[in-house]
C-alpha cells in the first residue's frame, strides 16, 4: 500500500519541478540594456546620412556574412550600375546552399565563381552561379542605384 502511494508522489514532485523551470534567468530590469539578438537577420546598410535596411537569407552563407558584421566597406559599381560587389575576405562559404537566382534590384547574392558579393540595382537574367544571401527591404535599394563606388557600412539592427 505504502508503494502505491509513493509512486503518485513521486509523480507530482518531478512534474512539478518541470513546470518551475531552472530559475538561472535574471528579470529584466527596466534601465540594464537589452541583449542584442544574435540570430536575427536584419541589417541596417548606411550610405552617407542614409541607412536602408536588409533581411538576410537563413542559410549557412547568408549566416557567415553576418558573422563578419560590423563592416566598413566599399561598393563597387559594376556592369553600369547593374550590380554593386565587393570581395570579403575570405571568401563566404557556400557549401550546401542552394544555387539558382534571377536577380531583381534589391537582391543580395554572391557570385560563386569569384566569390564576390552583389548587391543587384537593376534585374538581370537568371543564372545557377548566384546564390541569394538576403535582400533590402522596400525601396531602399535607391540609395546605392547611384553611379560609381559607393563606402557603405553594414550592420546588424
Amino acid at each position: 500500500m505504502k508503494k502505491l502511494l509513493l509512486i503518485p508522489l513521486l509523480l507530482l514532485t518531478v512534474l512539478s519541478m518541470a513546470a518551475c523551470g531552472g530559475g538561472d534567468d535574471e528579470p529584466f530590469r527596466p534601465g540594464q540594456p537589452e541583449t542584442p539578438d544574435v540570430s536575427s537577420l536584419n541589417v541596417n546598410i548606411t550610405v552617407g546620412d542614409r541607412t536602408v535596411t536588409a533581411t538576410m537569407e537563413d542559410n549557412a552563407a547568408a549566416r557567415d556574412f553576418l558573422s563578419r558584421l560590423p563592416l566598413e566597406i566599399t561598393l563597387n559599381d559594376y556592369n553600369n550600375m547593374t550590380e554593386k560587389i565587393f570581395y570579403p575576405d575570405p571568401a563566404l562559404t557556400t557549401e550546401g546552399v542552394t544555387r539558382g537566382c534571377a536577380p531583381t534590384p534589391g537582391n543580395i547574392t554572391i557570385y560563386a565563381p569569384w566569390g564576390n558579393v552583389a548587391i543587384f540595382c537593376k534585374s538581370w537574367s537568371h543564372s545557377n552561379d548566384l546564390i541569394k544571401i538576403g535582400r533590402i527591404d522596400g525601396n531602399g535599394i535607391e540609395a546605392l542605384s547611384i553611379a560609381g563606388d559607393i563606402p557603405v557600412k553594414i550592420e546588424r539592427r
